[in-house]
Formats: C-alpha cells, structure tokens, sequence
C-alpha cells in the first residue's frame, strides 16, 4: 500500500464503466462517505456501451486514493479505474495578477 502524501495534492481518477443509468452515482457516493467534493466531473458515453468517467478531486490523501480507487473497482459495473496524484503548487503572498501590487 502506497505511503500516506501530504493532503496538498490534487487527484485525477479515470475510469472505464458500463453504461448504467447509476454507475456516475454509485462511483460519486464513495467520495461523499468520505467528505471529499470533487472540483470537475466528466462523463461520456462511447458507442460500444461503456462511459469513460473523469473525476478531479483535492485534498485526498496518496492512500485513501488508492482506497478510493479500490472500491470503485469493486462496482459490478466499473471495468477499470487508474489515478493520478499531483501536487498543489501554492504561491503564497502571491497576486492573481503580476502587475498587481499591494500597497501599505
């Protein structure tokens, strides 16, 4: 099992589903149980039957998701789920914009 990361990182979960009217929801609920809101949600239907499912999520652990992506394997209706963890680059002290200054 893969060691625990700081929770600055940002996760990016692909997976291969059957078309189902409740795959997206039962794939979804797991991040609920855990608190964890993703930030973008995407989900498409191929011609053969299946859904490619894209889910950005941060704040999540190196190993819950890893956990994460275990128990969506586990739905009967998922085919394969892989991730990607990154971190969060913070500028702190930082302006949105360069040309902005911050006066005392």
């Amino acid at each position: 099992m893969p060691k625990t990361t700081n929770i600055n990182t940002r996760v990016e979960f692909d997976i291969v589903a059957m078309s189902e009217p409740n795959t997206l929801l039962r794939i979804l609920e797991y991040f609920a149980l855990i608190g964890a809101t993703p930030g973008n949600v995407k989900a498409d239907a191929t011609s053969d039957g299946t859904q490619t499912i894209s889910i950005i999520v941060e704040g999540v652990s190196e190993q819950r998701a890893y956990i994460l992506a275990g128990k969506i394997n586990e739905i009967f209706t998922v085919n394969s789920t892989s991730y990607v963890i990154e971190p969060i680059k913070t500028s702190v002290g930082k302006t949105n914009h360069p040309d902005m200054l911050m006066c005392a």
